[in-house]
């Protein structure tokens, strides 16, 4: 799974592997992934605040008795990761610059306000475990931080989810709906219309969530045709 990973180095703030530079004196073209104007001045600022106070793996900011100037350097660096991970609507992975630890955000979301960040893990040594070194990132022309950021979609399996999801549903809306449509017949199915109806907002907000958008979208499907089976049967 590729993911897009902020982090401070040498006082310059690298996003997916590519700096956010200042444009030099030619006006020279600077990657900044579209993001908007004060989140790459944020994350310029960020980078060169942690360079100046010395924060760095080992450094000031490690161990258990920190300079709170570190803390505050960690914990602004963990909020403009998380409100990057709304601008890309991609996962994005935190290298903290005080400890070496990576902090994987993925509660993407567009809502107005940044996803919970998640707290800061620390052990004896300072160093994060299991957390490779970023690999370079190829200069595609077309390359933008989502596509750099986008893991593979699980079609396989997610569409055989979504088939047995619809199946599910196709099966149990029409034995609990028949007895309504032998009943009552199309008064039957408009309430069994309604009580669907009644489902929607709540799985239309999760429709681009991992792993649960397969669910909704086999529930659309298997709620769709039952009641088009069950439309057949009261008319």
């Amino acid at each position: 799974m590729r993911v897009v990973e902020v982090r401070a180095e040498h006082g310059q703030a690298l996003v997916a592997g590519v700096v956010l530079a200042e444009p030099g004196p030619g006006g020279g073209e600077v990657r900044t992934w579209g993001l908007p104007p004060d989140l790459v001045d944020a994350l310029r600022e960020w980078a060169r605040v942690a360079a100046t106070a010395g924060v760095g793996v080992g450094g000031v900011g490690a161990g258990p008795s920190r300079d709170p100037s570190a803390d505050a350097i960690s914990r602004r660096g963990r909020q403009l990761a998380a409100r990057l991970s709304v601008e890309l609507a991609a996962p994005v992975d935190y290298r903290d610059p005080v400890t070496g630890h990576r902090v994987a955000l993925r509660g993407v979301t567009r809502t107005p306000h940044p996803p919970p960040v998640p707290p800061l893990p620390r052990n004896g040594n300072g160093h994060g475990e299991g957390a490779p070194a970023p690999g370079p990132v190829a200069e595609e022309a077309e390359l933008t931080a989502v596509t750099a950021a986008a893991e593979p979609t699980p079609w396989g399996v997610g569409l055989t989810l979504a088939v047995l999801v619809a199946g599910v549903v196709l099966l149990a809306n029409l034995a609990l709906a028949a007895p309504l449509i032998t009943g009552l017949g199309p008064i039957g199915l408009a309430v069994d219309a309604a009580v669907v109806a009644g489902l929607v907002p709540a799985l239309w907000l999760n429709r681009h969530v991992p792993t649960w958008r397969w669910a909704v979208h086999g529930t659309f499907a298997g709620t769709g045709l039952a009641l088009v089976f069950l439309a057949v049967a009261a008319f």
